[in-house]
């Protein structure tokens, strides 16, 4: 599911729940630093796709034979990638389960 299509649902839900709640009240769950509930996933999908390009820049670095890149590093920065991936694709299909089991709640 791409950054675009997540937002748009993420915007759904806080339209659906100011149409509930009424005007005042906003979606955002907000921590103690202000960081709204989308802004936080936003950068959790950012910072997937920072570990997954690290990866690919290690494995082409030592693939062109560059002297300072070791196969360590590469296996190590691709297993970071496999699992902030992971992680990422767990915590989606529990939103989407999430959102789907409120979508069918009766009113």
């Amino acid at each position: 599911m791409s950054a675009t299509l997540m937002r748009g649902v993420i915007e759904q839900i806080q339209t659906q729940a100011q149409q509930v709640s009424g005007p005042s009240n906003r979606l955002h769950t907000s921590r103690s630093d202000g960081l709204s509930f989308s802004d936080a996933l936003l950068n959790s999908i950012n910072e997937i796709n920072k570990t997954q390009v690290e990866s690919k820049e290690k494995t082409q670095q030592w693939m062109s034979g560059s002297s300072d890149i070791g196969l360590n590093d590469v296996m190590l920065a691709m297993q970071k990638s496999s699992i902030s991936f992971s992680f990422g694709m767990q915590a989606r299909n529990k939103m989407i389960g999430a959102y789907q089991e409120i979508m069918n709640t009766p009113v």
